[in-house]
């Protein structure tokens, strides 16, 4: 993937639209102990770790460790991003960006690290015991979170309702094409019901927010919107391919869907 400065703005956008969706950065009920400080936080697959920072500028007295997987950028993009987030955000002293060239199968932390672990997922699963695998990141992130501490997961649900059908198609072609590459989608209720057989869980919570796609929902709605449109049109090419038809073909297909969500 190759970032270019619209990609990046993208990502920033993202950060800043699930915050006014939650109203806030996280969930979990540590404010106070965050205020009160020396709590120790990790953040694992964010790219690049805007909410590490944000977090650690929010809270000054407490330690915010992000770890980025930058191995699906291109060594001639990657400097682009970091210098673009190094003008934007600087880093706080008590904050640490790691970014690691490869994926790991596991973290470098040892276990009972950490007070708070958060994570943003789509549940995806790409058949390995990668960190990009949501179960065998939860096994790490347990690992490395102190006994009584809390672990958030952030998960973006594959789920759109009330589809047109030119988006029911180009949506179901794109699934199709993750899938033929080895990346399935997890339902969220398999993925509640393994959290809940796990003997060293305790005190689940959930939260559920519902946002409109398209502009009749607001500014937030349509950025929504384009953020969940941008990694079809990202794999065009594969999907031109898979569907059989030409780019422009394709073109058109995308400005229709905007048209039916909007």
């Amino acid at each position: 993937m190759k970032f270019n400065e619209k990609d990046i703005n993208r990502l920033d956008i993202q950060h800043h639209l699930f915050r006014i969706i939650w109203n806030g950065n996280f969930s979990v009920p540590m404010q106070h102990q965050l205020s009160r400080g020396r709590v120790k936080v990790l953040e694992v697959g964010s790219c690049p770790s805007v909410w590490t920072l944000d977090m650690a500028s929010e809270y000054p007295s407490s330690t915010f460790i992000g770890i980025e997987n930058v191995s699906a950028i291109t060594a001639a993009s990657y400097p682009k991003l970091t210098s673009y987030y190094s003008s934007k955000l600087s880093e706080p002293r008590n904050a640490a960006v790691l970014q690691m060239t490869s994926t790991p199968t596991s973290l470098p932390f040892p276990d009972e690290t950490f007070d708070l672990v958060y994570h943003k997922s789509s549940l995806i699963s790409p058949s390995s015991q990668s960190l990009h695998n949501p179960f065998n990141t939860l096994n790490q992130l347990l690992r490395v979170l102190k006994t009584g501490g809390w672990m958030e997961f952030m998960i973006i649900e594959k789920q759109w309702y009330n589809l047109g059908p030119i988006t029911e198609y180009v949506k179901n072609s794109y699934v199709e094409f993750l899938s033929s590459s080895g990346i399935n989608y997890i339902e969220y209720s398999y993925f509640e019901r393994y959290l809940i057989s796990r003997k060293d869980i305790s005190c689940i919570r959930k939260q559920t927010r519902e946002t409109p796609m398209g502009s009749y929902g607001g500014r937030v709605s349509e950025f929504l919107g384009e953020i969940l449109l941008n990694p079809i049109i990202l794999n065009k090419h594969n999907l031109c391919l898979r569907m059989k038809i030409s780019e422009r073909k394709f073109d058109e297909l995308i400005n229709m869907m905007i048209k039916e969500i909007n």
